[in-house]
């Protein structure tokens, strides 16, 4: 699993260690199969310095899921921003709809991609997991959605989208389209098709769904 970033440049050398270690254990053996002690020793340190720096197994998997996420500043911007995004305020941004999209698909199935492992076993495991669950699931459709809402928002002012489109929804749907085609991909479920392909496709349809229609020309009478 490739090394994740690390949003805690504060903590020591095994505090960060002990992160990268239990997210590739957990990504290996599930939730319920990691134990303590293949996390201390994948981290090269014994259980009692694990217990020093987490006290349990449920707050090192807390800890993972923070890390892999978003650190703690990331993640209140995150939840302010889905909270002002909600009712109806964005920030300015570009004018260009589809590069705007574009950079969204982009930068999403990349995140997802780098953690792929542990994503497909908390989705297997969270229901065992329920004081983790909303932050799961924040973590893997949250990243970027507020930027993805305003993108979508701009156009909307514009009038490049149509009027009764809530940014919202639309957003969740374009990230649903991504984050099915990286699961499949990843799988024993890749389609004949190339991924570039894939996206471009679901670009097209999401922003011919949303688009305003066109405005007829009006030929002056003579």
């Amino acid at each position: 699993m490739a090394a994740l970033v690390n949003h805690n440049a504060g903590v020591s050398e095994t505090h960060r260690r002990l992160l990268e270690a239990a997210a590739q254990v957990f990504a290996r053996s599930g939730l319920e199969g990691a134990t303590t002690r293949e996390i201390a020793r994948e981290a090269g340190v014994n259980e009692v310095t694990l217990f020093r720096h987490f006290q349990s197994k449920d707050k090192l998997l807390s800890a993972v899921l923070q890390r892999t996420f978003s650190g703690p500043e990331e993640a209140l911007q995150d939840q302010a921003g889905l909270a002002v995004a909600a009712k109806g305020k964005y920030p300015a941004r570009p004018t260009d709809l589809r590069a705007g999209l574009r950079q969204y698909i982009q930068n999403y199935e990349d995140l997802l991609r780098r953690n792929i492992l542990l994503l497909r076993t908390l989705i297997g495991e969270i229901h065992r997991h329920r004081e983790h669950e909303a932050k799961v699931l924040k973590g893997i459709f949250a990243p970027l959605k507020v930027e993805l809402m305003a993108t979508i928002h701009a156009a909307r002012k514009r009038g490049a989208v149509r009027a009764d489109v809530d940014p919202l929804i639309a957003a969740d749907l374009l990230g649903s389209m991504v984050f099915m085609d990286v699961l499949r991909r990843t799988a024993s479920l890749a389609p004949d098709y190339p991924v570039e392909r894939y996206l471009e496709t679901a670009l097209d349809l999401f922003i011919r769904g949303i688009a305003a229609p066109k405005r007829k020309k009006v030929t002056p009478q003579p």
